[in-house]
């Protein structure tokens, strides 16, 4: 008894001099973590913890490029949603456009850190008004082209082009047509995106097409298994349900 007990005083007395160290986060834990922020808007602070400490303890450099990218998406989100995650807006999306500059430098070859960079470039220039839009639209156009050379069949990357000719339209000749055309793509790569489905629908109500816009911001509405169901359910169907609600006497 003598014996047992000495063992066991001599092992909480390691512990204590060793702690046992928490269990490492997964890239997958993290992201699982941004995905549900629907659910608790804090998971988008806790997702960007989380992909630090993957960063910080991941040896694997498409692990670490996976967590940039993850914490790029989190932080223009977070913008996004920032009267509810009480942070400023602009510099959530100037620390996503950071840690996207870290995912390229990681991997140069890989679409998505151009992508962020020029999502978060894009909310960022629309917080600070018409004239940063215009003033940083070569560098957003100049990221978003390097991410669709890298990957012309992501649909995220065409729905961003879409959605660049809608807001183009005093530039561009035919931008809705344009538009329609990248929407389109996105679509046929990624059927569930319900962003560009919002996106399509505007398109529509823009031209007067008020059917098709509201058979379509309906279909969104009521989706049962969108693309990126956090989106869906904080951003994309509120959108879908407000548009339908200016269109309902057309």
């Amino acid at each position: 008894m003598k014996n047992v007990t000495a063992m066991v005083l001599l092992l909480t007395a390691g512990a204590l001099l060793f702690p046992v160290r928490a269990h490492a986060v997964t890239l997958a834990e993290a992201q699982g973590v941004m995905d549900n922020y629907d659910k608790d808007v804090t998971n988008l602070q806790k997702s960007i913890d989380m992909f630090d400490q993957v960063i910080s303890e991941s040896k694997d450099k498409e692990t670490v490029y996976q967590a940039y990218i993850g914490q790029a998406r989190a932080y223009e989100t977070m913008g996004d949603q920032s009267k509810l995650t009480q942070t400023s807006s602009l510099n959530d999306y100037e620390q996503g456009m950071a840690v996207a500059k870290h995912a390229i430098q990681v991997n140069p070859a890989g679409s998505m850190g151009y992508y962020w960079y020029a999502a978060n470039l894009g909310r960022k220039s629309e917080v600070q008004g018409v004239l940063n839009s215009l003033i940083s639209l070569p560098e957003f156009k100049e990221n978003l082209h390097k991410a669709y050379e890298l990957d012309k069949t992501n649909a995220d990357i065409l729905e961003a082009y879409g959605e660049m000719y809608y807001e183009l339209q005093w530039v561009v000749s035919d931008s809705n047509g344009k538009a329609m055309d990248f929407l389109n793509r996105a679509l046929r790569s990624n059927p569930r995106l319900t962003l560009a489905m919002v996106m399509k629908a505007k398109v529509y109500i823009r031209e007067g097409k008020y059917p098709l816009a509201k058979k379509l911001l309906n279909d969104v509405i009521n989706y049962k298994k969108p693309a990126y169901h956090a989106d869906w359910a904080m951003y994309d169907r509120p959108h879908a349900q407000r548009l339908l609600d200016s269109i309902a006497d057309k």
